[in-house]
């Protein structure tokens, strides 16, 4: 339960020290000043952020007002959720804490082996042990207990109390641990060291990733192929590999998370026992890098890529020279379709021009169509369906587009919602194709815009002296042929009441998972 009080009047907490031994290390200053910062655990290669519980907080609102904080919690041996981590053969394990502590007391409680989360709580063991705790450094029993402590922290702005567990040595002997942490992998370790396992321990490619809260999940697909490869772990050593995780879960939120792998005790054939580790990660501000997300418009075949992101942006990019990733693993420009959403990552740095150009681009991650960044169920590149249509357009009746100094192209009413950014990129690729100036407006922006003229000296007809209007609108509803979605619509290029080239009851089957070939046109028609 939080209670919020507003207080009128500046309040500076002056916190005693009950412990005036400071850590060796501390964390980079926290961000949110509005909640207590985080407390890390580090022990060997494994590091945890400690569980916040109960605390008493204040913070200044930036208007001569404070706002203050009490949250309640339960005691950290009745915690269900609880950092933890298990005891090894190391002895010792650090507490890292924000530059901003001013002291802490460390305390701790033998829970017995035989303890169940949640349901072994203080009243089984009141009286907590005070640990001795020099810059930081606290000792780990040697028995197979579970223990759980509480760090109970000073700092100007409040208090706070955080529980961690260490768990009894795990009985393969194995420790999970992460390193080289980004918004889009990591790096996985396991090491082994004493314990009993009974026959060779291996894991292997799959992983699942889960929120610390455990309020977002982040559950693998069940129809995702992982590939089939074994990583053997070796007695007394370790073995690290690489994960990815842009192709199935995109680019992580800063937050804290778990990552999950399975190992193997593995015996024989049908003769092994299965076991999960997790370890805890953070993704930082610093981590989350300049990601763009955008779609493939036109230009995937020669590398010359134009791109639409969401609203107006449009932008092209050089792929030639670029590094490519299909589903993490190292590609070339032949993974890249038109249609195809890519991630791009990049320094930051766009040049402003028209269209916009990326200024450092670091690489291009591609997904296989069916993955979750890559699902299909779209009309997959529309935009280049719509290109053909109009270039075929603007081919019949050539006369039509003599001494156009402009075109536009509106695509308001066409079917399938293109984004503006779609639809701006179509207009910027047809412009440069035939050396014209292209707008996007409709046929009665146009007259509003004093593009057209009035026709024949009528105040009803206009035509467009110097420029040609394309149009392609719904004719019908889509339907579907041979089960496949079948998108019908009307083109029509126009310059006067009596100069305009239609395509009428024109008809396009989506291949459902891949780009559009062909399009039919039920008939040709002359103004």
């Amino acid at each position: 339960m939080k209670k919020i009080i507003s207080i009128l009047l500046v309040i500076l907490m002056l916190c005693s020290c009950a412990q005036t031994e400071e850590p060796g290390i501390n964390l980079e200053p926290s961000k949110d000043f509005k909640t207590p910062p985080e407390v890390k655990i580090q022990y060997g290669d494994v590091s945890v952020n400690a569980t916040k519980g109960t605390y008493s907080w204040e913070y200044d609102n930036g208007d001569g007002t404070m706002t203050a904080v009490e949250a309640d919690s339960s005691h950290p041996t009745a915690f269900t959720e609880i950092a933890s981590f298990s005891a090894g053969t190391e002895k010792t394990a650090e507490l890292l804490f924000d530059e901003s502590m001013i002291s802490f007391e460390l305390t701790r409680w033998d829970m017995g082996k035989d303890y169940v989360p949640g349901k072994n709580g203080a009243e089984n063991n009141v009286s907590g042990e005070t640990v001795d705790c020099e810059n930081g450094v606290f000792e780990i029993p040697e028995d197979e207990n579970v223990y759980i402590y509480e760090i109970y922290v000073k700092y100007p702005s409040g208090s706070c109390h955080y529980g961690f567990r260490v768990d009894s040595p795990d009985e393969w002997g194995l420790t999970l641990s992460v390193s080289d942490v980004t918004a889009t992998g990591l790096t996985v370790i396991f090491t082994q060291s004493g314990g009993n396992p009974t026959g060779e321990l291996m894991t292997g490619s799959y992983y699942r990733l889960e929120s610390a809260d455990g309020e977002l999940a982040y559950i693998a697909e069940g129809d995702v192929a992982w590939t089939s490869e074994a990583y053997m772990i070796p007695k007394d050593g370790s073995v690290s590999m690489s994960v990815n995780w842009e192709w199935l879960y995109g680019a992580l939120e800063p937050g804290t998370y778990k990552i999950f792998k399975g190992v193997s005790d593995f015996r024989g054939p049908g003769d092994y026992d299965d076991k999960e580790y997790s370890a805890e990660f953070t993704v930082g501000e610093k981590a989350v890098k300049n990601i763009s997300i955008m779609k493939i418009v036109d230009g995937a075949e020669t590398g010359n890529l134009v791109l639409a992101g969401e609203n107006l942006d449009v932008m092209t990019l050089n792929a030639k020279n670029a590094e490519i990733y299909l589903d993490g693993e190292p590609a070339d420009i032949s993974a890249l379709m038109d249609g195809q959403t890519v991630h791009i990552h990049h320094n930051g740095e766009i040049l402003e021009t028209w269209p916009a150009s990326f200024g450092k681009v670091e690489k291009i991650e591609v997904f296989s169509l069916g993955s979750k960044n890559q699902p299909g169920g779209t009309l997959f590149d529309l935009c280049g369906l719509y290109l053909k249509v109009l270039d075929d357009l603007w081919e019949v009746d050539s006369g039509l587009n003599g001494g156009a100094e402009y075109v536009s192209i509106d695509l308001s009413a066409a079917p399938g919602e293109l984004t503006e950014a779609e639809k701006s990129a179509i207009a910027w690729i047809f412009e440069n194709k035939h050396g014209v100036q292209a707008l996007t407006f409709t046929m009665e922006e146009l007259k509003n815009e004093g593009y057209l003229t009035a026709a024949g000296g009528s105040n009803d007809l206009y035509q467009w002296d110097n420029g040609v209007l394309f149009s392609i609108t719904a004719s019908e509803d889509e339907g579907t042929y041979n089960g496949l979605r079948n998108v019908k619509f009307n083109a029509m290029k126009w310059r006067s009441p009596l100069g305009a080239y239609i395509f009428s009851d024109c008809s396009a089957v989506w291949p459902q998972m891949g780009t559009w070939t062909e399009y039919s046109v039920g008939a040709h028609a002359i103004a």
